[in-house]
């Protein structure tokens, strides 16, 4: 019998799931979501306070989805990674947390994995590129563009950043000024021109392909909803090198009323079957 597609979901927390007043009530609910997803590799950014006490929070969270964790220090914020799979099918052969020995502004990791059924080792690079700075965005950009071309590799998580294809605002009411720098091109005058999607660029010139575009699905942003007047857009991705051993069955946001109530994220997920 056939295997299912192997499913990978990445997924931008908010603050580790945590309330203002330290409640989990959100956290709770993103864990009964991706329970229903049911994830083979699960990639979760922004995991504040899951370091503490020996990282507890990141074993309750791998035991109520019944996976295995490992979690990456971010250096900026306590934004840390975690990537987590789902045994026996998937299991860890080798995790790096910082696969750039802090270059990031948060970190990537690589998690090289065995799949069951696959010859192949299946590299899973996780990252969460810089908020603030389209420049930074370019440099961690340019760092991963080594990978664009391989057979092994997916690129995973939140790239604060919108593909070429995505569309332009309409006007910038939306946008105060003082966020022109983190999200706009810079002309040498010192005027402002369109949204800077360099940082996808590069990555899409180096071969890594998107999956939305790939498969021509309509556009469908990831987040955008948690605040009135904001703008709906894409900033997480599941990115596949150009020959990788693996095909893109399909690719889906999860834009429910519970999803956008959890998170000011949503999650992306990507199936995956072998490529015979």
């Amino acid at each position: 019998m056939a295997q299912p597609p192997l499913r990978i979901v990445t997924y931008n927390t908010l603050n580790g799931g945590r309330e203002r007043d330290g409640a989990l009530h959100r956290l709770l609910a993103q864990l009964d979501m991706l329970r229903e997803i049911k994830p083979d590799v699960l990639c979760l950014q922004e995991g504040k306070w899951w370091d503490e006490t020996g990282g507890e929070r990141v074993n309750m969270i791998a035991a109520a989805l019944q996976m295995e964790a490992r979690l990456a220090p971010s250096a900026s914020h306590g934004c840390h990674l975690v990537t987590l799979v789902r045994p026996p099918r998937v299991r860890f052969l080798r995790f790096y947390p910082d696969v750039a020995e802090g270059t990031f502004h948060h970190t990537v990791s690589r998690a090289d994995l065995k799949v069951e059924g696959a010859a192949e080792v299946l590299r899973v690079l996780h990252t969460h590129f810089d908020p603030f700075d389209p420049a930074g965005r370019v440099a961690e950009a340019r760092w991963l563009t080594q990978y664009g071309d391989r057979n092994d590799t997916l690129l995973v998580g939140d790239l604060n950043s919108e593909a070429p294809g995505d569309p332009e605002p309409d006007s910038w009411d939306w946008l105060p000024a003082t966020q022109y720098s983190s999200n706009r091109v810079q002309h040498p005058d010192g005027s402002y021109g369109g949204l800077d999607k360099r940082a996808m660029s590069a990555l899409l010139a180096a071969g890594f392909v998107d999956p939305a575009a790939d498969l021509e699905l309509e556009f469908a942003p990831t987040a955008g909803h948690w605040r009135e007047g904001d703008r709906r857009h894409r900033s997480d991705y599941i990115l596949r090198s150009k020959h990788l051993a693996w095909r893109v069955e399909s690719y889906t946001v999860i834009d429910t009323p519970r999803a956008q109530g959890a998170a000011d994220h949503l999650p992306v997920v990507a199936y995956l079957r072998q490529a015979s």
